[in-house]
């Protein structure tokens, strides 16, 4: 074990102050702990790479598991193209491992730093009506519960009961192992163009019949950046790595942020700089671009940053972005690029924010330029209104304004995960600030 102060998330958004941080490396250590913190009546807090900007890894007491050390590859399964992962390994590490195998994952978001445990405990996603989210893929995990027992769920075994808990929100044990689903290698062959807000809205159908889509809305500038992909077995497209280091890291990230940092002091010239950060990054157009999966699907992003994203169902789309459109103009707010939509499947998992019905998720950001914090409360809360309206479910990770009445009357299975908390974790070991306010 090694005394810690404090611990500090990606985006800064909040610090942790545990009594102590421990680093585990196996399984041992970790039901070891929390036996010891079962008898001495101590919190456990997990925390993987620490990129959610919500408090559901908080803590202000007892212990903090940092799974940095807990990254190895305990089984895989060739033939039946099965990945068994310590709970810490990112999807980064499991993407390249599939790669390495000729193999791949169906879907990514834009990131690959989480960690696997906390990725699928918060519902993370990637965007096209075909392929589910990352918790979708999994097809077993072991939790240690807070008696220190492993507790298996499995999808093929019990569906119910593995529905009920994978999107568990760190309530219910550590995520010990877990075992995905891999596919046959492929690449995307990937096409963007510029599109204005108007066309966008008049083409949300294409969600529909693209095999993958998304797109990034510029607000103050009219437009939008479509994105599509398709699976493809052709060869990938020759590219220029200087070109691709200086177009993401230099013009995406750190031109970018000088940019973030000075509109910072007048806001009024957020619009200008929303206007030439798409020129430069998204208005060139991709026509059948080919790249490996990993590739195709994630940019590196580096600056700090705020987000709230809302899953509404898919029939809401149009009205959800007419009325933030409507809400920008009206009231004036000054926001920064992008706003990102997405798509997924329905999801059976009961605290998904795809739970039961084809899903629309939008997402708005707030920089936070060199560690700078901006304001856009007001904005943010205003847009939470909307989804609101529309019956909205948040991103576990990220930011949400609903009280704890109005998440349950959203999560028709509310109650029996409430249950279920309360069997493995009767004593609320695992239980911090974050989940209190949800379920005590």
């Amino acid at each position: 074990m090694n005394k810690g102060l404090q611990w500090i998330n990606w985006s800064h958004s909040f610090i942790s102050n545990p009594d102590q941080i421990v680093y585990p490396s196996n399984e041992q250590e970790l039901v070891a702990l929390t036996k010891k913190a079962n008898q001495t009546n101590q919190k456990i807090k997990i925390v993987g790479s620490g990129h959610s900007c919500s408090l559901i890894a908080a803590t202000k007491s007892g212990y903090l598991v940092d799974l940095k050390n807990y990254t190895k590859v305990i089984h895989f399964d060739a033939s039946n193209k099965l990945l068994s992962v310590q709970g810490g390994a990112s999807l980064k590490q499991i993407a390249d491992f599939a790669l390495k195998n000729k193999l791949a994952l169906d879907n990514l978001g834009t990131i690959v730093e989480q960690s696997i445990a906390g990725a699928i405990s918060t519902g993370t996603h990637g965007s096209g009506l075909n392929y589910g989210a990352l918790d979708q893929a999994v097809v077993a995990f072991t939790i240690i519960t807070a008696t220190g027992h492993l507790k298996i769920f499995d999808r093929r075994l019990n569906p119910s009961e593995f529905n009920l808990a994978v999107v568990g929100l760190g309530a219910l044990g550590i995520i010990s192992t877990v075992t995905l689903q891999l596919v046959t290698n492929y690449h995307l062959k990937i096409n963007t163009t510029t599109l204005s807000f108007n066309e966008m809205i008049d083409k949300l159908d294409v969600a529909y019949t693209d095999e993958y889509m998304r797109f990034w809305w510029a607000p103050h500038t009219d437009k939008v950046q479509y994105w599509s992909a398709s699976k493809t077995q052709q060869n990938i497209s020759k590219k220029s790595n200087f070109s691709e280091w200086f177009n993401n890291i230099v013009k995406g990230n750190m031109l970018h942020e000088l940019g973030l940092w000075l509109t910072s002091f007048k806001l009024k010239n957020i619009p200008s700089l929303n206007k030439v950060m798409y020129k430069l990054l998204l208005a060139p157009e991709t026509k059948d671009k080919v790249v490996n999966f990993l590739d195709g699907f994630t940019l590196p992003i580096l600056v700090k940053q705020k987000v709230m994203e809302y899953g509404i169902p898919i029939e809401e789309t149009k009205a959800v972005l007419i009325k933030i459109n409507e809400l920008l103009n009206t009231k004036k707010h000054l926001v920064h690029m992008p706003i990102e939509v997405r798509f997924s499947p329905k999801n059976e998992s009961a605290m998904s924010m795809a739970y039961g019905h084809k899903t629309c998720y939008i997402g708005i950001i707030a920089y936070k330029p060199y560690g700078k914090v901006i304001d856009f409360g007001t904005y943010f809360k205003d847009v939470h209104d909307i989804f609101a309206a529309h019956r909205g479910k948040p991103h576990w990770a990220k930011v949400t304004y609903y009280t704890k009445k109005e998440l349950a009357s959203l999560y028709p299975k509310w109650n029996e995960f409430k249950s279920l908390k309360q069997k493995l974790d009767p004593q609320q070991i695992f239980t911090n600030n974050f989940l209190k306010r949800l379920f005590d």
